[in-house]
């Protein structure tokens, strides 16, 4: 099929829920897929931070074909090896204590809420309420919407869960406006992604860290986006010297197969009763397996380097357009391979005619263009990427 046929047969079948893009995504290699009429685009989305390694990464493929070969399915009553691994491998790296697998960045945001809560009604009996911060966003379940803290999701959905409270990312004051004695968690992103790229401050989380100890809160580390590399950094925490008690982990985790994974301390483990937590198809034996080449290819001691590097260098070169530009860039920011233009108004326009250049980048609203590319770019690939971006601003 072309690329309007297949557009025709998805409007004729499938319910309308997303406003794509022109574009059918046939296949890829590397940084860069192709359409059915083989015309190239550099991601840079990687499929919104999915697609750590890139497109046809063969070590993720052999993996997946093997684990295929050996058994797709078994249910959660039984053991079974990949997942198992993956576990040791998760634990290993991180520190933490025990990890639960699932399906899905929302879904593990949920089941951390869930522990949450199970830890303040059985620690201390009548805890029930979370703080999440403003421009959040943790997923569509109806309870990750409610701590999702951007009114356009709750549309047409009220009334919302109950025991939500939002404070402003980076202000401790608006945290010590909400918070209770019948507070149970804490839920942030390190790095908002969907809300616009804004980095906490390590002084902020630092402080939270801090309240959540003298409360006994349980602190949620939303990692979904920035988690799994993307920072420079395993995981986004390091790079602020705060641990909490619990991450949350999908996207990038599977390569680009459907995975999301919490990973608790001895304060969840402790608290934690059979039947708490359950999935059909978490911890899938193919999504585990490859969720393994995934953690140790991001292991290996050149890996983050490299995107240290290379984000470094992504940063210069923003900054260089910003500076081009400064009557329509109001700010660039980020950190890793995780970079927001600040350009009000104007984002998906930017987005629509990079596309036509032939690049794939995103708007997080209409006043942010995020650059999420997969951690393998190279130099090459961003100087293209600027110098599309360049050519868009030009014309704006």
């Amino acid at each position: 099929m072309n690329s309007d046929q297949v557009i025709q047969m998805e409007n004729e079948n499938m319910l309308a829920t997303y406003a794509r893009l022109p574009i059918v995504i046939k296949t890829g290699k590397g940084c860069i897929v192709y359409d059915p009429e083989g015309k190239p685009y550099l991601d840079f989305v990687a499929g919104i931070a999915v697609n750590l390694l890139g497109y046809g990464y063969q070590p993720l493929i052999n993996a997946i074909i093997e684990q295929s070969r050996e058994l797709i399915h078994a249910s959660n009553l039984y053991y079974t090896v990949p997942q198992t691994q993956l576990a040791k491998d998760l634990i290993s790296v991180s520190g933490f204590d025990r990890v639960f697998f699932n399906n899905s960045g929302a879904e593990a945001n949920e089941i951390a809420l869930k522990m949450a809560r199970f830890y303040g009604r059985r620690k201390h009996g009548n805890r029930y309420k979370f703080i999440t911060f403003s421009r959040s966003f943790h997923g569509r379940t109806f309870l990750t919407l409610t701590a999702t803290a951007q009114e356009k999701f709750h549309h047409d959905l009220e009334p919302l869960v109950s025991g939500m409270s939002y404070a402003d990312l980076n202000k401790i004051e608006t945290v010590m406006k909400v918070i209770d004695d019948e507070t149970c968690g804490i839920i942030v992103e390190p790095v908002q992604g969907e809300g616009g790229i804004f980095c906490s401050k390590a002084s902020f989380l630092q402080k939270i860290r801090e309240i959540c100890d003298e409360r006994d809160i349980i602190l949620i580390f939303d990692e979904i986006q920035c988690g799994m590399g993307r920072s420079g950094k395993f995981f986004a925490f390091e790079n602020y010297s705060v641990k909490p008690d619990v991450i949350t982990l999908a996207k990038g985790l599977g390569g680009g197969l459907p995975i999301g994974a919490v990973l608790v301390n001895e304060k969840i483990v402790n608290i934690t009763r059979k039947g708490d937590q359950g999935s059909t198809f978490g911890g899938n034996p193919v999504c585990t397996r490859a969720a393994q080449v995934v953690v140790n290819t991001i292991a290996q001691s050149d890996f983050l380097k490299n995107v240290i590097e290379t984000g470094e260098y992504l940063q210069q070169q923003l900054n260089r357009t910003q500076q081009k530009f400064s009557d329509l860039i109001q700010e660039i920011r980020g950190i890793g391979l995780m970079w927001g233009m600040q350009i009000p108004g104007k984002a998906k326009l930017i987005v629509e005619k990079m596309l036509e250049k032939g690049v794939i980048v995103n708007a997080a609203n209409d006043d942010v263009v995020r650059f999420l590319p997969p951690l393998v770019v190279g130099k090459k690939e961003i100087d293209l990427m600027v110098k599309s971006l360049d050519e868009v601003l030009l014309n704006i």
